[in-house]
């Protein structure tokens, strides 16, 4: 009975949020960055990094190769990275810590940030990701957001759903705070997560406002989801299938109307169609399964994806009278 009762008392206590709540941010050093963002960039190095947000700039210079940085922002070379990549720490003597990757190309050096900002709300883990690297932190279409124990970001957007509820989110510019209130504007309801149809599991999906001020990953969540009321669109997501971890991007998917009180559903998944260019010979049909493009029923678009076993039937068509030319499998499995 005792463990029972240890058991049950470690069980988080969720709660709906009532009033705002302001929670800090600790910054984290990723060493082996596997976190997947909606639009990763490396900015080159040149001469120098400069942070917009912290007003500090780290000198760099060429030697050889290999590149020379200053890590403290005091003009004095700290460092030489040698080889093709590798990762270091930008401070200063009052406390800023940031992190970085780089790494080098035919064009330069690069770098990109291998930091996140974090905290825990509710039994969530909420993690803040400078995306576009000028050291400002919360900037709505341009930075990142990671809800959850997943690698899969999303865009940073004015809104947050965590455990079903959606909450209006605000980032200090240095991400040292995050501050969640109950959103109290008109909402409709979405279905996305379940309204898949089709095999593997559901490890993201996204749905992002076409003025691209919200942004959410509904894949841990079930049913309706209350959202702001706009125009919105599958955005993307990925899908674990066997030992694959398929792709889905927006490719031609159209926008949703979500009007205040409505409910809506985004249906993905299911029946895919495939295009492709081909070789004719004769009664010969010749194609590769590499160059195939798979579009599902909302225009979303398949990728890093290959039958396994059995292979589907490829049912080839003119464009315009849409008559039946042939139809194709690919030979065992692919």
């Amino acid at each position: 009975m005792l463990f029972a009762l240890i058991a049950l008392s470690s069980a988080p206590h969720l709660v709906a949020a009532t009033e705002p709540e302001t929670v800090t941010l600790k910054p984290k050093r990723h060493r082996d960055w596997k976190i997947e963002l909606p639009a990763e960039r490396f900015l080159p190095v040149g001469s120098g990094i400069r942070l917009a947000g912290s007003g500090l700039e780290f000198t760099a210079s060429l030697q050889g190769t290999n590149l020379q940085l200053d890590l403290d922002a005091d003009g004095e070379m700290d460092t030489v990275l040698e080889g093709d990549e590798g990762s270091v720490l930008l401070r200063n003597a009052d406390g800023f810590r940031y992190a970085i990757r780089l790494k080098r190309s035919a064009n330069g050096w690069a770098y990109a940030t291998s930091s996140t900002m974090n905290a825990e709300w509710n039994g969530t883990r909420i993690a803040i990701i400078d995306q576009d690297n000028d050291g400002l932190f919360g900037e709505v279409g341009e930075d990142a957001i990671l809800l959850g124990r997943g690698r899969v970001a999303t865009w940073l957007g004015r809104h947050v759903v965590i455990n079903g509820q959606l909450l209006s989110v605000e980032i200090e510019a240095d991400g040292s705070q995050l501050t969640l209130s109950p959103f109290d504007g008109p909402t409709a309801k979405l279905r996305l997560a379940d309204a898949y149809q089709g095999n593997g599991k559901v490890l993201s999906a996204v749905v992002r406002s076409q003025d691209g001020k919200e942004c959410f990953d509904l894949a841990g969540q079930t049913g309706s989801i209350e959202l702001p009321v706009g125009r919105y669109r599958f955005q993307s997501g990925k899908l674990g299938l066997g030992q694959q971890a398929v792709t889905v991007e927006a490719g031609k998917s159209h926008f949703l109307d979500l009007k205040e009180g409505s409910e809506e559903a985004i249906r993905w998944g299911g029946q895919v169609n495939a295009r492709f260019g081909f070789a004719r010979n004769g009664d010969q049909v010749t194609f590769a399964p590499n160059d195939i493009q798979y579009y599902g029923p909302q225009g979303e678009q398949y990728s890093n994806w290959f039958p396994v076993g059995k292979s589907p039937v490829f049912i080839i068509k003119e464009a315009d009278t849409k008559q039946e030319i042939a139809r194709a499998m690919f030979p065992g499995s692919c």
